[in-house]
């Protein structure tokens, strides 16, 4: 958690992920976080850190091409973090969705 979390990202913030495909959101509630928090199911991977207070921070999440988010969360392909520390793993990740 970083003291910048408390505010919306700046567009310099947001730019650092040009990838169309990737959406980046400000949650001040946490109703995301803990969405996927509560969704998690297998097969998706169990996160190996990222959990404060009972909400997700800092995490990364790749679902697989074309599933739908409905009334529960689909399973995701990839869910870890720090980011900063999966990046390698994270874009594994997203190669299969190139």
């Amino acid at each position: 958690m970083l003291a910048t979390d408390w505010q919306r990202p700046s567009a310099s913030v947001l730019s650092r992920i040009p990838d169309t495909r990737a959406v980046q959101y400000w949650d001040p509630s946490h109703l995301l976080a803990k969405r996927m928090a509560a969704d998690a199911r297998d097969p998706q991977p169990k996160q190996k850190c990222c959990v404060r207070n009972e909400v997700l921070w800092d995490l990364a999440a790749v679902y697989p091409p074309g599933v739908q988010w409905t009334s529960q969360l689909p399973p995701a392909a990839f869910f870890n973090g720090p980011v900063v520390n999966v990046k390698a793993e994270l874009e594994q990740a997203i190669v299969p969705a190139r």
